[in-house]
């Protein structure tokens, strides 16, 4: 059994001879018993301390259990969740990319109507340009040949009418050579003069010389 600090303040020794102080051996008791007593009293509170501790450990541990319960049960609530979320976000992403996909489509065959209408549509302008640029190299064509007869024809009658008009020429130099003929015979007639005519005399009393030659015919138009 553990001594109390009584028993050491009232503890009694036996004096034998030759002994120690009793004054001094109850005086160190005394201080024995107090820090005895000091000592039981830290031990008896270090006790407490340790029980209180030990209860605020389970306490604590208590939490700490109920906060990781509470932890994993968040946790698993929170899994489910996010496996719900998940799968209405997977639900609704598939479904966006299903309509998306069917938008595309639509929109991928409009496109290749309308590009087939705007090839459908080139190609008649191209026909269409075709016939157009054919139709003009025939009417330039025609236009050509027309113009190379014209201009065959108006080279022919201008160069029919340089002939006449060559020929013209040709007339009128001869004729204009008959009249000087003509002429320079009747100036030979009036200086050699003719005798003159009976029964007329000319004013100086001589015979008058008639200067008239007789009329030719006029040139008339080629």
């Amino acid at each position: 059994m553990p001594v109390c600090p009584e028993e050491i303040t009232t503890a009694s020794l036996r004096r034998r001879w030759r002994g120690y102080d009793p004054t001094q051996v109850e005086a160190l008791l005394t201080r024995i018993a107090t820090d005895y007593t000091g000592a039981l009293d830290r031990i008896a509170t270090l006790g407490e301390d340790r029980a209180q501790y030990r209860a605020d450990y389970q306490q604590l541990q208590q939490r700490f259990d109920d906060i990781g319960s509470s932890a994993r049960a968040a946790a698993e609530q929170a899994r489910r969740d996010a496996d719900t979320d998940a799968k209405t976000i997977r639900a609704r992403a598939e479904q966006s990319a299903s309509l998306i996909i069917s938008q595309a489509e639509e929109a991928a065959a409009a496109c290749n109507r309308q590009a087939h209408s705007l090839r459908s549509d080139a190609e008649q302008e191209v026909t269409a340009a075709q016939r157009r640029l054919a139709e003009a190299d025939r009417r330039a064509q025609q236009l050509e040949d027309a113009a190379r007869d014209r201009w065959d024809t108006m080279r022919a009658e201008t160069e029919k009418r340089f002939e006449h008009l060559q020929m013209a020429e040709r007339r009128f130099a001869d004729r204009i050579r008959h009249v000087e003929e003509i002429l320079a015979a009747v100036r030979t007639e009036v200086h050699l003069g003719p005798p003159p005519p009976e029964g007329r005399e000319n004013p100086n009393g001589s015979q008058r010389v008639s200067t008239h030659a007789e009329p030719q015919p006029r040139p008339g138009p080629p």
